[in-house]
Order: structure tokens, then sequence, then C-alpha cells
């Protein structure tokens, strides 16, 4: 009896993975529809709106994005292509934690922003100085910021400005900017999320993650 239940109950889990199909996730067009990501479901119904999340070395191939994570929301399906839209990103914290050093200091900066094609979003900048910043200091740091930030975003489209920030140019541009303050070792953009039509203001205050509907599921790439 016991044998039988045993090869009833690895058949279901047989049948199950069976009934799956897999999908190509692919990227949006700013990321050059490239396919990148391949993830099981049961039907397409149960695709849409699954999130991925994924290393960015492996849309780009480039390894100097190693440390950055992509996040897609699958939004359409097409066959057997899941369309994915671009709903942030974040750089990983052990690779942050090795910015922190004696005689630097560390400024935040949080900031929801409006690209100007009207998508709007959130941006997290670390700054790191070269040497103890005073008070004001930190603060015209993050004036400048905000300035410099707000113009970019509202002079550009969504899809430029992610990749301006992907591939370091709004943090080049940032620096430029802030050794006018004073001598800075590294400004990072190190998180972006997209604000979706189902968020909530309290999700937005109290969660520091990107909202969601489902959880992340892992891909094959």
């Amino acid at each position: 009896m016991a044998a039988q239940a045993s090869q009833s109950a690895s058949k279901k889990v047989v049948d199950s993975w069976k009934a799956k199909k897999w999908y190509v996730v692919i990227a949006p067009n700013f990321l050059n529809n490239m396919e990148a990501a391949e993830i099981p479901a049961v039907s397409d119904e149960a695709m849409v709106n699954r999130i991925i999340e994924l290393p960015l070395k492996d849309i780009t191939h480039d390894l100097s994005h190693m440390y950055t994570t992509v996040r897609l929301r699958i939004s359409e399906i097409t066959g057997k292509k899941a369309l994915a839209k671009f709903i942030g990103h974040s750089v990983a914290k052990e690779y942050m934690r090795t910015l922190a050093r004696r005689k630097r200091d560390l400024v935040d900066i949080v900031l929801p922003v409006k690209s100007k094609d009207g998508v709007e979003f959130r941006v997290k900048v670390l700054v790191v100085t070269a040497n103890p910043a005073s008070v004001e200091q930190k603060h015209a740091i993050r004036q400048s910021v905000v300035k410099e930030l707000k113009k970019r975003t509202s002079s550009t489209e969504f899809g430029q400005i992610v990749l301006d920030v992907l591939y370091n140019r709004t943090s080049e541009a940032l620096h430029k900017s802030l050794v006018k303050i004073l001598p800075i070792r590294r400004v990072e953009v190190w998180k972006t999320e997209l604000k979706e039509e189902f968020d909530t203001e309290s999700k937005e205050e109290t969660n520091d993650s990107s909202p969601t509907q489902t959880e992340p599921v892992p891909a094959t790439v």
C-alpha cells in the first residue's frame, strides 16, 4: 500500500510538471526585445502579472552588470512569448556595503519623479563622499541631486532614463555636479521602482521593495 501511494504521488508530480508549458520572456523595447528568460506555467492566464528577477548581465551580457538585478512584470502573452515591462532595478546589498569606509560619509536620497512620457517612478541614490562632510555640505548634496534628477527625468522618456541609470550615465552626471561641493568617491543610483496602477500610498511609505501582486519566480536563462 505504501509503495502504491508513493508511486501515485510521484506520478501526480510528473503529470503536473508535464502539464506546464514554457514561455520565453521578452524584455522591453529599450532593452532590444531580448529573450531574457524561460519560465513554466500552466496557462497564459497564470503568466500575466507574474514578476521575474534576473541579473542584468543575462540581458546585456556585460560582466560589469553582475551586481545589478532587474525586475520585469509579464504584461502580455503572444503564443509562447511572454512580453514583459520593466518595473525596477536594484544593486546588490553586498556591493553597496563595500562603499562604506572610514572617513567617508554616505548621503541617501529617495525621490519620486515623472518621465517626459508620464511614467511615475521612484529613484534611490547613494552618494559616497571622499572625506567627512558637514551638515551644510550634505544638505547641498541632496539639493543638487534632487535638482539634477528632476531636470533629467522631466525632459527624457522612461526607456532612455532606465538605460542612463543602468549604464551609469546618470551617476556620472550627478558626480560632475557634486564635485563642485566637495570631493565625491562614488554616486550610485542603486534602485528604481515603477509606480504601478495597483500600488497604494501605504505600501509606498512602509515597504522598501516594489509593491507586487505575485512573488518573483525563478527564471531559466
